[in-house]
């Protein structure tokens, strides 16, 4: 492995040369200058970003032999084996210097020594702390450590003389996943002009390097199976463009793991009427994210937050998934509610996550649905909930104009409980922009009709204008279920019936129920008033 098979990471490159090449080559100058070497650096970063395959490439330029401890095997069930394994290792790396002690999985074998500390991992600490404060100047060896949780390991190890310097090797932006995409594509036969390999590395948001070689290798497997199928010969196979177009869904970017939602396919078009919502939307959110440059040309800070509120029903989540979906932006889906947990402090950790892994595969929207129950008003109400609200609500703030910036991330949330917000959270920089959702009118009624009804066996003589006018004041969500229960109607007449006919949309017309009501409906025409001057409603 040499630097030509490393893409993406030219500046982490440069850094980690920069700190082992020298002690490793001439410790003598070190010696001159009566100064210790550099002893260690720690690689840390999200898994699959090229720690290992960094440190290989700088082993091989320098010829140095590579010890490799990888840090949960070092741990036994008998006192002072691993201490001992240590010891032989460094013993062995001294005596075949130069040479790079690398320990993977750092953070499982050097826990903070604390209470919950268990005493193998204090001693292991112990001991890795005396290894490298008894290394002599000229003794020719760098360690090096590699983990995703630096803060959980032993403050200790990370001030200087032991791991004197942190590099941090992050998730690639578009132009260094375009260099991965060509340091792959290299050796491999291939039908992909540099314009559609571009393209790939804009559009493959939060994903590593080892999530592209996986992309990489399920076009392979594709581009086998054709060419089998169609009796390709062997020196004739390649990957074509459609090849790739057909393994990109079958790759989830590592950033957006354990968190992160399927967002269903759910288009502009699945969306009856709300045109002025959508456009407003693409303004707010879509626009910012997709084409940052022209903000940045023109010296404008896109928009932060986008609330949407209306009553239950209007499409504010499907809206959201449709923006995500149509604008090809990773997508986080947080429920309100769940969020909460027993444990203290463990919703605003749960939060901060998310916030973290939203940065990591930016250009990203974070989408709070029934966001009320996570930020009500900090009124010192009773209840035991009022302490872990008033902190979720701090936390989120934190995070929208905290120390560290919410570059190309969006945070989107939805609710029809707008008054009970607290209205730090609404001030210009945080959700400074409010939609208001309302119930669907005639012409979107129509539309609506015409989307649910083009996937059922619906007789001609339906007249869904007639539908749109009987169902005046209802929202979208229930227009879907009259159409259902029309069906279900049809069903009860007979198991044999080939169509939905008009009687069954009269009998479903007799039962239906509106939840939205006039004075609801004046509530939130009250709140959009309000807000019009200050807000974009």
């Amino acid at each position: 492995v040499d630097f030509d098979s490393v893409g993406g990471l030219t500046a982490q490159i440069e850094s980690l040369r920069e700190i082992v090449e020298l002690p490793l080559t001439r410790p003598e100058i070190f010696k001159r200058f009566n100064m210790s070497p550099p002893r260690g650096v720690l690689l840390y970063g999200p898994p699959g970003t090229g720690k290992t395959l960094l440190l290989r490439a700088v082993a091989n330029e320098t010829t140095a032999k590579i010890y490799t401890i990888s840090g949960p095997s070092v741990v036994s069930k008998y006192m002072g084996e691993a201490e001992e394994k240590l010891r032989k290792i460094w013993e062995e790396a001294q005596r075949k210097g130069p040479s790079i002690i690398f320990i993977d999985e750092i953070d499982a074998i050097t826990p903070k020594r604390d209470h919950d500390s268990g005493e193998a991992e204090s001693r292991i600490v112990a001991s890795l702390l005396t290894l490298m404060d008894g290394m002599a100047v000229d003794s020719k060896v760098v360690v090096v450590g590699a983990t995703n949780r630096p803060n959980a390991m032993d403050p200790a190890l990370r001030r200087p003389g032991r791991f004197d310097r942190e590099i941090e090797i992050g998730i690639p932006d578009a132009h260094a996943r375009l260099d991965i995409l060509q340091v792959i594509l290299t050796p491999i036969p291939h039908h992909l002009s540099d314009a559609f390999v571009e393209k790939v590395a804009g559009k493959t948001h939060g994903f590593v390097g080892a999530d592209l070689s996986a992309v990489i290798r399920e076009a392979v497997v594709i581009a086998v199976k054709s060419g089998v199928s169609l009796g390709t010969a062997q020196d004739d196979l390649y990957i074509e463009e459609h090849h790739l177009e057909q393994a990109l869904p079958l790759v989830r970017p590592s950033a957006m793991r354990e968190i992160f939602l399927e967002t269903p396919q759910v288009k502009w078009s699945d969306i009856g009427g709300q045109e002025e919502v959508k456009r407003k939307l693409r303004e707010s959110v879509e626009i910012p994210l997709t084409h940052p440059e022209t903000f940045k040309r023109l010296g404008i800070i896109p928009p932060k937050g986008v609330l949407l509120y209306g009553p239950p029903g209007c499409s504010k989540t499907l809206t959201a998934k449709a923006l995500a979906t149509e604008a090809g932006l990773n997508f986080l889906a947080v429920k309100g509610p769940e969020i909460f947990n027993k444990y203290v402090g463990e919703a605003e950790r749960t939060l901060r996550e998310i916030f973290r892994k939203a940065r990591a595969a930016s250009p990203s929207i974070i989408f709070f649905d029934e966001i009320d129950a996570l930020t009500g008003t900090r009124d010192g109400g009773e209840g035991s909930g009022e302490g872990s609200s008033d902190r979720i609500l701090t936390t989120l703030l934190n995070e929208l104009d905290g120390v560290e910036d919410l570059v190309n991330v969006t945070v989107l949330a939805a609710t029809n409980r707008p008054d009970v917000i607290d209205t730090a959270l609404l001030r210009p920089g945080r959700l400074d922009r409010l939609l208001y959702v309302g119930p669907p009118d005639l012409a979107s009624r129509c539309q609506i009709f015409r989307l649910q009804l083009a996937k059922m066996a619906v007789s001609p003589d339906v007249n869904v204008d007639l539908l749109a006018e009987a169902t005046d004041g209802c929202s979208g969500a229930e227009i879907v279920a009259f159409c259902r229960d029309a069906g279900l109607a049809a069903m009860q007449e007979s198991l044999q019936a080939v169509r939905i006919e008009v009687r069954h949309f009269q009998q479903a017309l007799s039962s239906l129920r509106k939840g939205i009501t006039k004075e609801m409906i004046e509530f939130f025409e009250t709140f959009a008033a309000s807000v019009s001057g200050q807000y974009l409603a």
